[in-house]
């Protein structure tokens, strides 16, 4: 299992980020590059790239012991590497965004790249360090590395992540899953719901669809850049969603059996999530990991009511909406 505690993923998703899904078909045969790598020529569909094919743990074999890990997202492949420091780490490869919600990044420009792509350093602390590679068309694909537990410098990692994922997006060998009808992978969750109903939960009267999510596996409101109040509604995969915190509870929500976990005071704000399982995925072997359906909510802190209070109300209007587990 991911070393990553779920508190740790709910809360950075809520700053930021019986069938199955797999991986299917041969890659793209390797052809002359055109003069401009837009996301569109290199991924063709961002709803279904596979993130796990831009990368390959034996690349880091240099920093420990690396492994496949639980991704926690539909988004990125997850690197678990033991350091010969003795440090775990956690590199995630593969997640889209956009330049627009990132324009202080045209300054801190690291490298060009054939195609039109340039590479930007998006964070270089040792702890959490962050690239996005840019392509011409304004999409970005992020990698990334946290340390979980010890000490290391993650941005040699990060450096190396960025690396390997260029050299398969130049050698089009990416590869695309093929999901099963009952499949999250290729639902919007945008789709879902309507804005104005969004805007009816009491405590998000005032928020507005954030900054667009190119691989379409998730959907962001928020109050306003410098508020407190967000909430975001995200497809990924991981364990079974269970309770793992003081106060959380399971029960049905909209039906479905669900868990509700309440974070009241974390940094300045509080959190709330509330999970579904749907299907198995079997990307990660060994692990027995499902898709999952995410209500992330941030309110002011001490205001975790009202963060679980609108976490509900949303899942209670998308829930009904998702496919028959």
């Amino acid at each position: 299992m991911s070393v990553v505690p779920k508190v740790v993923a709910a809360v950075a998703v809520a700053f930021l980020s019986a069938c199955t899904s797999k991986v299917g078909g041969l890659p793209v045969a390797a052809t002359t590059l055109p003069d401009e790598l837009t996301s569109e020529v290199v991924f063709d569909d961002l709803t279904t790239v596979a993130p796990c094919s831009l990368t390959d743990p034996e690349a880091f074999d240099e920093y420990g012991t690396p492994e496949l890990s639980m991704p926690e997202s539909l988004d990125y492949c997850a690197i678990r590497i033991n350091t010969t420091g003795e440090a775990d780490v956690i590199l995630s490869i593969g997640a889209f965004g956009v330049l627009s919600a990132q324009p202080e990044l045209e300054g801190n420009h690291v490298k060009d790249v054939d195609g039109g792509l340039w590479v930007g350093q998006q964070d270089d602390s040792r702890s959490y360090c962050s690239q996005l590679l840019v392509f011409p068309d304004g999409v970005t694909m992020q990698v990334s590395g946290g340390v979980y537990d010890g000490s290391a410098d993650t941005c040699p990692m990060v450096e190396t992540g960025m690396d390997h994922a260029i050299d398969v997006i130049q050698d089009r060998d990416i590869e695309h899953r093929d999901p099963e009808r009952d499949s999250l992978v290729t639902i919007d969750p945008c789709s879902l719901v309507e804005d104005d109903d969004i805007t009816a939960i009491p405590g998000l009267e005032e928020v507005s669809r954030g900054d667009e999510y190119p691989g379409k596996h998730t959907c962001f409101w928020e109050e306003a850049p410098d508020s407190p109040v967000n909430v975001r509604l995200a497809f990924g995969a991981g364990v079974e969603p269970s309770v793992y915190s003081e106060g959380g509870a399971e029960g049905l929500v909209a039906g479905r059996r669900s868990a509700t976990n309440r974070y009241p005071k974390v940094g300045e704000n509080s959190y709330c999530s509330v999970e579904t399982a749907h299907i198995h995925f079997d990307e990660i072997e060994g692990e027995d990991a499902y898709e999952v359906a995410s209500v992330y909510a941030r309110a002011a802190g001490g205001q975790v009511d009202a963060a679980c209070v609108a976490a509900t109300a949303v899942a209670e209007l998308v829930w009904p909406e998702l496919p028959e587990a």
